[in-house]
């Protein structure tokens, strides 16, 4: 091979990686620990909820939920204000870590059918696919649970959950659009969205003490 020709070769293995397609940039700096970039929780309106879902939030009461015995569902682990969530992007798979109760979710990249027989779970089944560098994900199998904490939005054993995770590479800021649609519960679909940056520090241990979750130190 002349000069020329192998400085051409070189060349195009800098610009391509190895699998053979174009960059993409915004997928590849997905993989990262994210931290909301505004504290607080999530409120997304509700104002379509049903009888039967104001029913579960008038009969809410935090000293028997789940959340006291270190259990967190699928929309209050997104909710979590101050801690992270570590995205993993693989080929056929993405990796959710979360630190809160060290929450693990699996998103499926090669499926496009939910499983018959998978059982409900606190997270779910996810199968996601690439719209552009978008990253759309869908969740079924869901245990009833909470949107947000403190009993507000429940959502029932029949929600599907979808996700649109859009990174920004240049500003490096990750904008997750989510919408739940339950027919038991609201009479339309729950929107919210929420915007995350780069964490400053690692996903660390976590350790849940039960019980402890909201409770008053002076009794």
């Amino acid at each position: 091979m002349c000069g020329k020709s192998l400085g051409l070769a070189l060349g195009l293995l800098v610009l391509l990686p190895a699998w053979g397609h174009e960059p993409r940039p915004a997928r590849d700096q997905m993989t990262d620990v994210w931290v909301r970039a505004v504290g607080g929780v999530d409120l997304p309106d509700i104002s379509n909820v049903t009888p039967a879902g104001q029913a579960v939030m008038d009969a809410y009461d935090h000293l028997t939920d789940d959340i006291q015995r270190c259990l967190m569902d699928w929309g209050r682990v997104n909710t979590v204000a101050r801690f992270p969530m570590e995205l993993i992007v693989a080929e056929n798979q993405v990796t959710i870590l979360y630190e809160y109760n060290h929450t693990v979710r699996r998103v499926y990249l090669d499926q496009t059918e939910f499983p018959d027989d998978y059982p409900p779970s606190l997270v779910g089944y996810s199968i996601g696919r690439w719209d552009g560098d978008t990253l759309v994900v869908e969740t079924r199998n869901l245990l009833p649970g909470w949107i947000n904490m403190e009993g507000v939005a429940p959502y029932s054993g029949a929600a599907v959950a979808t996700e649109r995770f859009t990174l920004d590479p240049e500003q490096q800021v990750l904008t997750v659009e989510r919408t739940v649609t339950d027919p038991d519960y609201y009479s339309g679909p729950v929107t919210w969205t929420t915007v995350y940056t780069p964490s400053e520090f690692p996903i660390y241990p976590y350790d849940c003490t039960v019980g402890s979750y909201g409770s008053n130190p002076e009794g």
